[in-house]
């Protein structure tokens, strides 16, 4: 066993008696062993004789398989941290290629996204605002109508110069629908402009803006809309309020109601954010089903959050994988889905695990009807949005990917300056741009603190499924 080595970046979490789970920072498959398995491994570590036979034989390619141990001499020892680095680099390098392949073939975006940053609600945790600077200029509403038809023209005569014959167009806010006469007229104008294209129209709004023939309007144009709720009355109250302070809960079900009307069987499901974890109560979610729902995806808010916070904002999370087991509503949670197929990869393979970064460009372009600018990353990354005069009304300039490519960049070699010590380095790879590595691609300690939290409940859990 003289050339086999035991990692530097594994870890252990007990989860039973004489039972811990482990990983490897960088390769991230979670193992289960017991105390003869990590006995094993202190034998080669010490480099102590092992009598092998073939029940040890496949731990040992197990062991191997997960990089708990590596083979050979290594003048820098296990070489898990550079392979992580060279895949990150390598991976990273990608979509610069695909972004040269997109304007040589003059390809078309696949999704538009139209928003506005104003809102009717001024709610106590506004992420949208977080770590803004000031881009483009208001316009007036002649001028915006116009520059967005114009917008929508360059990314529908594209698509229909390529031959195709779908595509999908989303209004996002803020609240979109303060925009809500741009938002018809557009849709309009592209169903009888553009007839033989098939567009999926999508928006997410607070629904308390929503009036008869808005609520018409998304049946007959087929629609899929999504709202927005903090989980549950007493909760969202505390959050979701009136600029003038009064709680918009009751409005939104008034709204449901209204908006089921028109479109039968619609809204199911709603998305929100958890905030005050002292006064949230998980079973109150619950009892959302009285109003027709029948699940929701929540998250914490995890900005200007203290660490402490956030570790009990996991743990909430966490209550919904017990409640979950009892009920038919069901609480999803993005984290815990990415924590499985990260961990259940055959084999590990780095992507960023916010989806606006997903850096394959082309995939959706958003306009911003509040500053008038354009971006192709998240929109809450601020600073890759670009004034549409600067880009000479050119929805296809290539300036859109030089400042989002930079800002992909960045945030790899803020991983690799902040992130590589961290027992989650190959899980969280910074997170979500509102969580671990902020819009700005600063650490964001809380969220940090949260995704350990949420770690050491996802492993135990992936133990007590794996005996059932």
């Amino acid at each position: 066993m003289k050339n086999l080595h035991v990692s530097e970046y594994l870890h252990f979490l007990p989860v039973d008696e004489d039972i811990y789970v482990g990983w490897n920072r960088y390769f991230p498959s979670i193992f289960i062993l017991n105390g003869a398995a990590l006995e094993l491994m202190d034998r080669i570590e010490h480099n102590k004789p092992i009598e092998t036979d073939e029940e040890i034989e496949a731990y040992l390619k197990e062991f191997k398989k997960y990089r708990f141990l590596y083979e050979g001499d290594f003048p820098d020892g296990d070489p898990s941290g550079k392979d992580f680095e060279n895949m990150v680099r390598e991976e990273v390098k990608k979509p610069d290629r695909y972004a040269e392949a997109f304007f040589e073939e003059e390809k078309a975006y696949e999704d538009l996204k139209i928003v506005t940053d104003d809102c009717n609600l001024a709610c106590a945790y506004c992420v949208n605002d977080y770590g803004r600077t000031p881009a483009g200029i208001k316009k007036r509403d002649g001028e915006k109508l116009k520059i967005v038809e114009m917008c929508v023209d360059q990314f529908m005569e594209r698509k229909t110069r390529k031959g195709v014959k779908e595509t999908k167009i989303f209004f996002n806010g803020g609240e979109i629908l303060v925009e809500w006469e741009l938002v018809k007229a557009i849709v309009e104008r592209t169903a009888e402009k553009y007839k033989d294209i098939r567009v999926d129209y999508g928006l997410n709004t607070n629904l308390t803006l929503l009036t008869e023939e808005m609520a018409e309007f998304f049946s007959r144009y087929n629609f899929k809309v999504h709202i927005s709720i903090d989980g549950y009355r007493e909760a969202h109250d505390r959050t979701r309020k009136y600029h003038g302070g009064k709680g918009s809960f009751d409005d939104v079900m008034e709204k449901v109601e209204l908006y089921r009307k028109y479109n039968k069987g619609g809204m199911k499901s709603f998305q929100g954010t958890i905030e005050f974890p002292d006064e949230f109560d998980p079973e109150e979610v619950y009892k959302m089903g009285k109003y027709g729902f029948v699940n929701a995806r929540l998250a914490p808010n995890l900005l200007n959050c203290t660490e402490e916070d956030a570790i009990k904002k996991a743990r909430l999370m966490g209550k919904f994988l017990e409640l979950n087991d009892r009920d038919e509503f069901q609480v999803t949670e993005l984290v815990f889905n990415q924590l499985k197929r990260k961990v259940n990869q055959q084999e590990y393979k780095f992507t960023f695990n916010c989806r606006g970064l997903s850096a394959f460009y082309g995939t959706a372009l958003e306009i911003n009807l509040s500053t008038f600018s354009l971006s192709y990353l998240c929109g809450f990354v601020h600073d890759t949005a670009i004034p549409i005069e600067e880009l000479g009304y050119d929805i296809y300039n290539p300036k859109l990917w030089e400042v989002s490519y930079k800002f992909i960049k960045d945030r790899m070699e803020s991983m690799f300056t902040n992130c590589m010590d961290c027992e989650l380095a190959g899980i969280c790879v910074g997170g979500c741009i509102m969580s671990g590595l902020d819009n700005k691609n600063r650490l964001n300690k809380a969220a940090c603190a949260y995704q350990k939290e949420m770690w050491r409940i996802y492993a135990g859990k992936a133990y007590n499924d794996s005996k059932k």
